[in-house]
């Protein structure tokens, strides 16, 4: 019977706890609601969401979801050059005019442009 039931409970906490349904982690509050407080002031601040923010890290452009899907002009990822990411949104850090860096800029090719004289 105890076999059973830990058979049945196990899976089930399991599955609440990844989820970020079941367990509170900080003041109440689940993964899920931290995760998406962390977007919403990702975004305000620097106009990226968490999301965007770990794919420029694994691609080293600047990525754009929602811009990429409104706009002709943007691609998802574009070269950190590149004049389409004039008409970005830099969020509430960019209100002096200088977009908000958290990473140095990395463009893979860069290296190989420079030593072409290009």
């Amino acid at each position: 019977m105890q076999r059973r039931i830990i058979s049945v409970a196990l899976p089930l906490f399991c599955a609440l706890a990844l989820s970020g349904c079941g367990l509170p982690l900080l003041a109440g509050m689940t993964l899920v609601e931290l995760s998406t407080a962390g977007s919403v002031i990702s975004t305000a601040a620097t106009g990226k969401g968490l999301s965007e923010h770990a794919m420029d890290v694994a691609t080293g452009r600047d990525c754009r979801i929602i811009d990429s899907m409104v706009r002709a002009d943007r691609k998802l990822c574009e070269r950190r050059n590149s004049p389409a990411l004039n008409k970005d949104w830099k969020g509430l850090a960019s209100i002096d005019g200088e977009p908000y860096t958290a990473l140095p800029i990395l463009d893979p090719g860069s290296e190989a442009r420079s030593a072409k004289g290009g």
